[in-house]
């Protein structure tokens, strides 16, 4: 059964994204590798937000680490993210897009 992508929220230090229109996030990108018996991953995935609000939009984000989560419809998760970078996309006669990039982080 399909799952609606309308009613969720996703969020980032607590902040709501306004007016989502476009999530992809893989987690799990790179193979784990161990290091004296404690496993850990180089590249843990990443989550790319397109939104046209501008709610977590600033470059004071840059590098922290944050709490990302993705809630509604019965689904729920939660895990640290750190805010690589922000893309701002404009075109004629249309509306600015925000594309947020996190990385997952250990948590």
């Amino acid at each position: 059964m399909a799952t609606p992508a309308a009613g969720v929220t996703i969020s980032w230090d607590s902040v709501a994204f306004q007016e989502v229109v476009e999530l992809k996030f893989t987690h799990g990108a790179g193979l784990p590798i161990s290091r004296e018996g404690t496993p850990f991953a180089v590249d843990m995935g990443s989550i790319d937000i397109s939104c046209l609000g501008t709610a977590n939009i600033s470059v004071a984000n840059y590098g922290k680490r944050r709490t990302f989560q993705i809630a509604g419809h019965g689904f729920a998760f939660t895990h640290k993210a750190i805010w690589e970078k922000v893309n701002v996309e404009k075109k004629t006669n249309d509306v600015e897009r925000y594309v947020v990039t996190l990385k997952f982080a250990p948590s």
